[in-house]
C-alpha cells in the first residue's frame, strides 16, 4: 500500500481529474440557469415553457458524478481507483444539453485512458502489478 501512496500519478491522471472538476461545476451551474430559464418561461407562457427545463434533468446528475470522479482523482490515495472511462462516455452525453466544453473533456478524457502510461499506471492503483 505503501508503493501506491508513493507513486506520483502520470500528469494526464491528473489532468483527467481537474477536467471532471472543472466540468462537474460548469454542468450543475448551466442545469441551474436551464432551471431557471425554464420557470421564467414557464410562467411567461403559462406553462408551455418549462419544456426548456429538461436540461437541468440531464446535466446536474452529470455534473455530480464528475464532481466525485474528480474529487477521487485528485485525493492523495489512489488504492483501487478504477479508469473512468463511463464518466468519460457520460461526459459525451452532456451535448443532449448543450454543454460542449464538457463533451470536449469527455472525449479527451477518453484519449488519455488509451496512453500506455496511463493504462498502467490504472492497472498498478488496482491491482497492486
Amino acid at each position: 500500500m505503501d508503493e501506491l501512496e508513493k507513486a506520483k500519478p502520470p500528469g494526464q491522471v491528473q489532468a483527467i481529474g481537474f477536467m471532471h472538476l472543472i466540468g462537474g461545476i460548469l454542468n450543475i451551474l448551466s442545469g441551474l440557469f436551464w432551471a431557471l430559464y425554464g420557470a421564467m418561461m414557464g410562467l411567461a407562457t403559462f406553462g408551455i415553457g418549462l419544456v426548456a427545463c429538461c436540461p437541468f434533468f440531464i446535466l446536474v446528475p452529470i455534473g455530480i458524478i464528475e464532481i466525485i470522479s474528480g474529487a477521487k482523482h485528485l485525493s492523495s490515495n489512489h488504492a483501487g481507483l478504477k479508469p473512468p472511462k463511463a464518466v468519460g462516455i457520460i461526459e459525451i452525453a452532456s451535448i443532449l444539453g448543450c454543454m460542449v466544453p464538457s463533451t470536449v473533456m469527455g472525449i479527451l478524457t477518453l484519449v488519455f485512458l488509451n496512453d500506455p502510461e496511463v493504462q498502467a499506471y490504472y492497472n498498478k492503483t488496482r491491482y497492486g502489478a
